[in-house]
């Protein structure tokens, strides 16, 4: 019978520590810990039964930082237990010392902490015992242990600049690389190699950046469509979508075309670049660019920023936006204007445009944006029958993960048939057990996503039917987030021009250009006789080239919107090769990514204009 501990029994907690995370992966299959925290567990058990001692608790600090007790969480859980149990436990037991301290100044104050409350640290490799003589060795050996940190530290950093000199790669490897295990003349050695699934995807998203039409907020939403996501790892065990920090980072690597950066230095790396150095160069122009004009770092806000260009200019065959800005005059008095660029170049005279005016015109350009209800419920309907067409695309997936979980089932039965055998330690199968447990789980929760896809997509495509019936009630009455996000999901940009002030033209967002197209086509289309809608169906337009043909755009988008059993091409594949992008809160609009900046000028004095202030609770005044 096993012999109840007394008062009089010692009692202990184990502090069980690896340098780096690596080390708790090595020899997994022997212990869930890994090898080295297995062998000082094994150590440690071993000398709290010399010690005749009952272990009360155990630690274990996954490579965490030696060099200071702040750096590392998990002893200062350990501290706070001996302070909650005051009285309760006589030692604390270290594999070696320089397990719990790498610096003579913590080791000097903990040990003092320690000994207020009772507890004595004991080493298993290097027990000097007690007593003065024993307190000087190891006061010499937390010193010896700091000089060694420090020397191997230093000599670590040598060794990985020479290796970067080098044009080596000494940290983990980047997104689009793996780190591999390469062979020199039969020896074996670390090195940087492709990733083969990432490594072309990363070369997309900086093309796109390169072509000046994605924001780095809307080559996040289409990168994650078209499938680029982190490596997975011990911290993040599951591949995420890159977000928009690390696109903006990548974007400014060097790395990618093929150069190591040492002391702000480029050489010349010894991998393999994912893409040109003209690409590379091509990218920061449009970083620069943006980042000059202050697109990226915005100080002055507003909804309409950004989208508001020059009508002038435009009808002289130049692209200028207006640029926003802000003049304080008095207490209080802040008045918003609208500047085009050209005019600070000095080949536009369009004036200073009050923001105010500007925000009414847009407002009231907003009314010619409704659709008719008839047009409406025609696409409603077409949209119904193409997603009834879809169903097929969801059963398959549905089978495909109903044949996943029969695999599941079989290898659960194959995992038991060898447990009955003994042939697997109980670790194992738990381990195997509890991974084919979390794969039923997630294959069950993507069966219950294919079974209701067809229906979101439906109520989404239902929502943004709805929202285009009528947009300007929404528009007038929303905030100017809300102003923002739909301006960005109907439109490219607005063309403005004074005398007076109105919107000239503006150039819609995909598929919503289609839409009002077809809108247009359908109420023309709907007028015509029977005869003259046969003949319209077969003419023949002239293209570029002087050809016929038979196929454009008008006559493609005519036969698909009036009758429901011709084409559906527009309306099945209205968002082309283009992924999702999600804009407003409810619902996704299709290939809806937001307009590219355009360079952004400085401020400048506005002219005479009589209009109101910014703020609200402002008083009006002339600017």
């Amino acid at each position: 019978m096993t012999e109840q501990p007394t008062r009089t029994t010692p009692r202990a907690v184990l502090y069980l520590r690896v340098s780096t995370p690596r080390q708790m992966h090595t020899g997994v299959d022997v212990d869930p810990g890994g090898n080295s925290i297995a062998t000082q567990r094994e150590t440690c058990l071993a000398k709290a039964q010399n010690l005749n001692a009952v272990v009360a608790a155990e630690f274990v600090e996954p490579g965490n930082s030696a060099q200071s007790i702040e750096k590392r969480p998990v002893f200062k859980q350990l501290l706070s237990y001996l302070e909650a149990h005051r009285g309760e436990v006589d030692y604390v037991i270290v594999y070696m010392r320089s397990r719990a301290f790498r610096n003579s100044i913590d080791a000097a104050i903990t040990k003092g902490a320690l000994g207020l409350i009772g507890v004595r640290i004991i080493s298993c490799k290097e027990d000097f015992g007690t007593g003065p003589v024993a307190d000087a060795m190891e006061t010499v050996s937390d010193a010896f242990n700091e000089l060694m940190v420090r020397q191997n530290g230093e000599d670590i950093r040598q060794k990985l600049r020479h290796k970067m000199l080098n044009g080596g790669t000494v940290s983990r490897a980047k997104l689009g690389y793996l780190n591999i295990r390469a062979s020199h003349e039969g020896r074996l050695f670390n090195t940087i190699g492709l990733d083969p699934e990432r490594a072309p995807l990363v070369a997309k998203a900086f093309e796109l950046y390169a072509s000046g039409e994605y924001s780095v907020d809307a080559l996040e939403a289409t990168m994650a469509d078209l499938g680029l996501t982190t490596r997975p790892s011990g911290r993040n065990p599951q591949a995420m979508p890159v977000s928009s920090n690390k696109l903006h980072r990548m974007l400014a690597d060097p790395y990618y075309a093929g150069w190591v950066t040492v002391d702000d230095k480029l050489i010349e790396g010894r991998h393999d670049p994912i893409i040109t150095q003209q690409l590379f160069d091509r990218v920061q122009d449009v970083r620069r660019q943006r980042s000059a004009q202050g697109n990226r770092d915005r100080i002055l806000e507003h909804y309409l920023k950004g989208m508001i260009f020059c009508g002038r200019c435009e009808a002289n065959h130049r692209r200028s936006r207006l640029i926003y800005t802000e003049v304080t005059k008095g207490p209080g008095r802040v008045y918003g204007y609208f500047l085009c660029r050209g005019r600070q170049e000095g080949f536009c005279d369009l004036p200073h445009l009050p923001s105010w005016q500007v925000e009414e015109q847009i407002e009231r350009h907003y009314r010619d944006l409704g659709l008719n209800d008839d047009f409406v419920e025609t696409m409603t309907d077409l949209i119904s029958e193409t997603l009834s067409s879809r169903q097929e695309l969801t059963q398959q997936l549905h089978d495909q993960v109903t044949k996943q979980l029969h695999k599941l089932e079989a290898r659960e039965q194959r995992l038991i048939d060898l447990a009955a055998d003994g042939l697997l330690t109980r670790s194992k199968i738990l381990e195997r057990s509890n991974g084919i447990q979390m794969e039923r789980v997630r294959l069950h929760a993507q069966l219950a996503d294919t079974s209701a896809e067809l229906a979101a997509g439906a109520a989404r495509l239902g929502e943004a039917i709805e929202l285009l019936r009528n947009p300007l009630p929404l528009y007038e009455q929303g905030s100017d987030e809300l102003r923002a996000q739909l301006n960005a999901t109907f439109f490219k940009r607005f063309f403005v021009n004074d005398d007076p002030l109105i919107v000239t033209h503006d150039e819609a967002q995909a598929p919503f250009d289609e839409i009002r197209e077809a809108s247009v086509v359908y109420h023309r289309y709907k007028s015509l006789t029977l005869g003259q809608r046969q003949s319209h169906r077969t003419k023949k337009r002239p293209t570029a080239n002087g050809k016929a043909s038979s196929f454009s755009r008008i006559l493609v988008l005519s036969d698909v919107v009036p009758v429901q059993s011709s084409s559906k091409h527009h309306l099945v594949e209205l968002r082309g090769l283009e992924p999702l992008t999600p804009t407003l809160p409810v619902w996704c609009a299709t290939s809806c990514a937001t307009a590219p900046c355009e360079p952004r000028a400085g401020g400048a004095e506005p002219e005479q204009n009589t209009t109101r202030p910014l703020h609200a609770g402002v008083t009006r005044a002339p600017a």
